[in-house]
């Protein structure tokens, strides 16, 4: 294809004017109003060298020109700005433009006179690996270097200057790379005295510079300057983070160590409610990531000084109400039960597990994500009742997770006042059972000693004596004792158990509540109990706030009435003896007590 040397040189004076505007964005602006976008869709026209001229020429300069780190190397990449789902893109991939596009491209290096033209323009051949490859590369970064002492924006000068290091060491060319790395240096001191804030243009510059063999000596002042500088907690910590890694020995990195910790300590005194303990949660994660005892231990001390008051959270409350025909119909299965022992039974199992369904669980955490989009994109964080960070979702499991147990805390709310009233009822339609008749009944479970059914017939007396917040407290370790028996009964083994989890200690309900869910406990009641007890994901967690003195309050009739419903249901399950298997699993409690 004939290329007009007019035509041509039309094209290189567009360029050069668009190379005298303030910035890269108005340069590409007065490119896109000399050849419009709407001429760079489809493929050259090789019929027409006019046409295809203009289109190759809009193309080159289309492109954006990145600098990225992959496997702690750092390298260029030119893409286009529109890729398809289809594969397809505009401009095309460097490797698909067409012979007749690169030959516009290289006779256009002829005619450009401005530093950001012909910096594109040998840069896409050095990509496209056309003519003198190394020429390409090499004149490309000196017109990079140059371009950037014209432009006026900060990232225009760093984005240039990046390039430039990244063709010059591309092709072996130390001298030059020193050059720009110098100059590059330049621009970072630049930037950090500037009475403009543009830490993000310091980052740019040190980050390519701190991986370098060899980089400038006064490459650790400048990051110290910017370290001093800039206030933000999370600048600073990303720069003793570029210091480290060009730490010498052991004791420089401890020391590097303690100082990001204290950049977050520091930060969080200034600060209060949630930014605070986010500081301060951050500190002690540099901290782990130290493994340092000491700054662990200091880390650890000051994040615990918080106090659920001192997060400045806000509780919402609702209320609902229903007839006292409804209530009464909801309380018919205790109410009509023939005895006490039937109307327990009821209690337990007339409405299924507190938290509902696996299966209405998912379907409304599934409804909930979809029509909470700003939520999904917003970082969480689950404090616990002692004010202090305790679950805090990273991978998609973990998100799923917090989805579910969220919706099961929020159908606790309506089933667990319903368990109480339910519970109540028990002894106003049919009295308060003898400790004696009680001990008996749980006597029966396949999995209760008569001295632990002597226990949680206590437990229950407390309940209907006036004394929930007893019943709570005598009642929540009976849950990990079921658990426990019922592992032993399966042949699970406590002690393998504690061998693969700390050694020394035993099994806690989480690894029991698994060992069951591997042998066939039903997934509704496995979350039933796993987060009405202790799920680090959400939910009420129980057990676990008991255990640790962490509830003051007492936790009511409700609270009382979702743990008595877990151990009635671990109370009516025993081992099931698969036919031709050795094995021996859980099997799904009907609802019915055990056989005497």
């Amino acid at each position: 294809m004939d290329f007009g040397d007019d035509q041509l040189a039309q094209l290189a004076g567009w360029i050069d004017e668009a190379a005298q505007a303030e910035n890269g964005f108005a340069a590409h602006q007065s490119l896109n109003n000399r050849i419009p976008i709407t001429e760079q869709r489809g493929a050259l026209d090789e019929e027409n060298s006019e046409v295809a001229a203009r289109k190759a020429t809009a193309w080159a300069f289309a492109y954006h020109v990145q600098v990225v780190e992959t496997g702690g190397k750092w390298r260029t990449q030119i893409i286009p700005y529109l890729e398809l789902p289809d594969g397809s893109s505009m401009p095309p991939r460097i490797t698909d433009v067409p012979d007749s596009g690169v030959t516009v491209w290289s006779r256009l290096t002829e005619k450009v006179s401005s530093n950001f033209g012909k910096a594109r323009l040998h840069h896409l051949l050095f990509e496209r690996k056309h003519g003198n490859v190394r020429d390409h590369a090499i004149q490309a970064a000196q017109s990079y270097s140059q371009a950037s002492k014209e432009w006026t924006e900060w990232l225009d000068k760093e984005e240039a200057l990046n390039t430039a290091l990244r063709l010059a060491r591309a092709v072996g060319q130390k001298e030059l790379a020193s050059q720009i790395m110098a100059e590059m240096l330049d621009l970072a001191n630049q930037a950090i005295s500037s009475e403009e804030e543009v830490p993000g243009v310091t980052l740019r510059v040190l980050r390519p510079l701190a991986s370098e063999g060899s980089p400038p000596q006064a490459l650790d002042s400048t990051v110290d300057a910017a370290i001093q500088a800039y206030d933000s907690p999370f600048i600073r910590d990303e720069l003793i983070v570029l210091k480290m890694r060009r730490a010498a020995t052991p004791e420089e990195r401890e020391i590097l160590h303690a100082k990001r910790v204290q950049i977050w300590l520091d930060a969080a005194d200034g600060e209060t409610g949630l930014r605070r303990a986010g500081h301060l949660k951050t500190a002690l994660q540099r901290a782990q990531e130290a493994g340092q005892a000491a700054l662990i231990e200091r880390a650890a001390a000051a994040l615990q000084k918080i106090r659920e008051e001192d997060l400045g959270l806000v509780s919402f409350t609702a209320s609902g109400a229903i007839s006292r025909g409804q209530f009464e119909e909801m309380m018919a299965p205790v109410a009509n039960a023939a005895d006490w022992r039937e109307a327990l039974m009821q209690f337990a199992f007339a409405y299924g597990p507190a938290v509902g369904t696996i299966e209405r669980t998912k379907k409304a955490a599934e409804e909930h994500a979809r029509i909470s989009i700003v939520e999904n994109l917003a970082t969480t964080e689950i404090f616990g009742s002692d004010g202090l960070p305790r679950f805090s979702p990273q991978t998609e499991a973990e998100k799923n997770e917090m989805r579910l147990a969220r919706q099961e805390a929020f159908a606790l709310q309506s089933t667990a006042p319903l368990l109480a009233h339910l519970l109540h009822r028990v002894a106003e339609a049919h009295g308060v059972p003898s400790e004696a008749d009680l001990t008996e009944f749980f006597s029966q479970g396949p999995l209760a000693s008569h001295e632990l059914a002597s226990s949680i017939s206590r437990c229950f007396i407390r309940f209907w004596a006036g004394d929930p917040e007893g019943a709570t407290y005598t009642i929540a370790p009976k849950i990990e004792t079921l658990a426990r028996n019922l592992v032993l009964s399966l042949d699970a083994g406590v002690y393998r158990l504690q061998r693969q989890e700390k050694p020394g200690q035993y099994p806690g309900l989480a690894s029991l509540l698994s060992t069951l869910r591997e042998r066939g406990l039903d997934e509704s009641w496995y979350r039933n109990i796993l987060t009405i007890c202790g799920n680090p994901a959400g939910g009420w967690n129980l057990r676990n706030e008991l255990a640790h003195g962490f509830i003051i309050q007492n936790p009511g009739p409700p609270g009382a009435a979702v743990l008595f419903q877990c151990v009635m249901y671990l109370w009516t399950l025993g081992p099931r003896q698969e036919d031709g298997d050795a094995e021996s699993g859980v099997p799904d409690s009907s609802g019915q007590a055990p056989a005497s």
